[in-house]
């Protein structure tokens, strides 16, 4: 089996022009409480605030797309697929791109962040789901990763942190040098730079929670007082 490397293709940082931005509609009630019908509404805002500069598509589980219809509205693209949480920057598949302007599907393993989450079958199948919907090639790479746990500036360099890419309930006996192999190969990053994070109580330190590329070689910190 061939990977995106070798093929061509890499992650684009964040600020290439998108062709849509995928989100996941509130599901479960349990981790939302009280607060469900809040979150559905903060959920929708966003969405169709993102809809004023590029198409959103909102992922539901079948049967709620009136329900998110009625909160967006007609700002954004409904798919029903099947989820168990809300959080597809993690979940869900990252795309690489080639100098061609093709487009690929990286399907990394998914566990619910070292499995502090029940279900999640269905968010650990919707890589595999989008790339079927949109009719993409995809890759499967033998590795647990959350999206939010890598930033890349589109020129070679991926940056993330320690607590979640090293887990032992993620990766069990997994390397420094493992997962740089698999950066460089699905991911096409030359270089890999390592910071450690405070381990939150639910990713374990993502990097989307203590930094952010301004642009190549300018990382924006999380600092608090």
């Amino acid at each position: 089996a061939s990977t995106p490397r070798a093929d061509g293709f890499a992650m684009p940082a964040e600020w290439p022009p998108h062709q849509c931005c995928f989100m996941a509609w509130p599901t479960r009630r349990s981790l939302w409480g009280e607060l469900f019908g809040q979150a559905k509404r903060d959920y929708a805002e966003v969405a169709r605030t993102i809809a004023g500069f590029e198409p959103v598509v909102l992922i539901c589980r079948p049967g709620a797309a009136a329900d998110v219809r009625d909160h967006c509205g007609s700002a954004v693209e409904v798919a029903e697929i099947g989820i168990d949480d809300s959080w597809t920057r993690d979940n869900g598949p990252i795309f690489v791109t080639n100098d061609q302007g093709g487009v690929a599907v990286v399907d990394f393993g998914f566990n619910a962040w070292g499995g502090k989450f029940h279900p999640y079958s269905h968010d650990a199948d919707l890589g595999r789901a989008l790339a079927a919907l949109l009719g993409t090639r995809r890759y499967q790479a033998q590795f647990v990763l959350e999206g939010g746990s890598i930033f890349v500036d589109g020129e070679g360099t991926l940056v993330t942190t320690e607590g979640p890419v090293l887990d032992p309930h993620r990766n069990p006996g997994v390397t420094r040098e493992r997962f740089e192999d698999v950066a460089r190969a699905y991911l096409g990053a030359d270089k890999v730079l390592w910071l450690v994070a405070f381990p939150d109580r639910d990713t374990d330190g993502h990097i989307d929670g203590v930094a952010q590329y301004a642009r190549p070689g300018e990382l924006v910190l999380l600092v608090p007082a």
